[in-house]
């Protein structure tokens, strides 16, 4: 009787395990797989939990954990040492980590353009970036644009290093600034709907870097060169329904807004806000001709470049090695029209 019992539990949790999963997957070994973001979740973190929800990566007989980050360099440091299979990171941080060892690669690019930015209070006297020569800026240390200003400051004119930074907790850039515990914070030009939460709109002012002659890709989907070479089919699978997930986002971004409600707490709205200008990022020629997520070789070779002229980095490698289109979906997800 014991037996039958053991073998009855057994037959049940078979069936569970194979009914979660698409008719498509249960062909495939079901895969554990894992997913780094750049960030505490934000609006564009939306589209993986949307593939997540529709059951995508489930059809992809993928079984995916999406773990909050801490900045990119945390993302290219977790992958790179194998704790996750992707991450999502600014290439550029990711081209720095390649270039100290993290044998990381870009498989599909996301943001066509830099969103980093500067964030002061309209009466600070700071309206251009060079204004923050001895000024205080508030940003965590593993931070894009903490790992990233050195470039920028070359760009624009200024050393880096009359610039005081402050060491704050990601959560706390609003804050700092709102009660001026700093003159200026960086953050991404999508974060004005969380600043304005607290300052008032017309009391804020943002500096795109963009703006001011630095022209990098920003974030991106990455793995490691070992995932390439042994598990590329694990790739495609989980590009095909991530980039799934963008498709549906950029058509749909009130319905994806609220699919990222369910799995975490968020403002509806503020979110939303935040999601619509991360958009904007993505109205791209080539994503137009070529397809989401991918990555053109002139961009990919000005940023590399821009890493190892203005960072003092030693880039001893391609921008070809940096990155792969190898592994996107075919035929293309198209950019569709928002």
């Amino acid at each position: 009787m014991k037996r039958k019992l053991i073998t009855l539990v057994a037959l049940l949790l078979v069936f569970f395990a194979v009914s979660i999963f698409p008719e498509g997957a249960k062909e495939k070994e079901i895969k554990k797989t894992s997913l780094i973001l750049n960030w505490k979740v934000v609006g564009d973190h939306a589209p993986y939990f949307v593939a997540l929800k529709k059951g995508w990566y489930a059809e992809e007989a993928l079984d995916v954990d999406i773990m909050l980050g801490k900045g990119s360099g945390f993302a290219v440091q977790t992958v790179g040492t194998g704790k996750a299979d992707f991450g999502i990171a600014d290439t550029a941080v990711a081209v720095t980590g390649r270039a100290k060892g993290a044998e990381v690669k870009v498989v599909s690019a996301l943001f066509a353009k830099s969103p980093n930015c500067i964030h002061v209070w309209k009466d600070s006297g700071i309206a251009h970036p060079k204004d923050l020569v001895g000024k205080k800026v508030g940003v965590p240390a593993a931070d894009t644009q903490k790992v990233m200003f050195p470039a920028f400051a070359k760009i624009i004119g200024i050393d880096p290093k009359q610039v005081n930074f402050v060491n704050i907790e990601p959560a706390a850039k609003t804050a700092a600034l709102a009660t001026r515990k700093v003159d200026a914070i960086f953050d991404l030009y999508t974060g004005i709907p969380f600043h304005t939460k607290a300052i008032p709109a017309d009391q804020l002012v943002s500096l795109l870097w963009a703006d001011y002659g630095f022209q990098a890709y920003s974030n991106a989907i990455i793995t490691t060169e070992k995932m390439t070479e042994e598990n590329p089919d694990l790739i495609r699978r989980f590009l095909k329904a991530s980039l799934r997930g963008w498709e549906f986002t950029l058509k749909n971004p009130e319905e994806a807004i609220k699919i990222l409600a369910e799995y975490h707490p968020i403002n509806i709205q503020d979110y939303l806000a935040n999601l619509r200008l991360v958009m904007d990022f993505f109205r791209s020629d080539d994503y137009k001709k070529n397809g989401l997520g991918h990555i053109d070789p002139a961009a990919m070779a000005a940023t590399v470049d821009l890493v190892d002229t203005y960072m003092g980095v030693d880039v001893t490698f391609s921008a070809q090695d940096m990155y792969t289109n190898e592994f996107l979906p075919k035929p293309p997800i198209e950019l569709p029209d928002f």
